[in-house]
């Protein structure tokens, strides 16, 4: 059994396009921080894990939200390990 933690926010596809359309990301400021949250957990995958991890389905239903708007990237049914020569 795995156990993730609450994400109150729902996922950004939810957020972007979901019944109040947008409206949770108002600013420019939390887009921006969680494209950058997004990305550096990608980094992490690819570079600090050994071996790296290939995520293989990003897309904004598979980015949650917590209670600050920060990104946490989930669903890693299609994830694979890369491997290295």
């Amino acid at each position: 059994m795995m156990v993730y933690e609450y994400m109150p926010n729902g996922s950004l596809g939810t957020a972007l396009h979901g019944k109040r359309g947008g409206k949770m990301l108002v600013d420019w400021v939390s887009r921006y921080n969680i494209a950058f949250g997004v990305a550096q957990g990608l980094a992490y995958l690819h570079h600090d894990c050994h071996p790296p991890v290939i995520h293989r389905d990003v897309k904004s239903n598979n980015i949650l939200l917590d209670s600050d708007f920060e990104a946490r990237i989930a669903d890693f049914g299609l994830a694979r390990t890369m491997l290295q020569e």
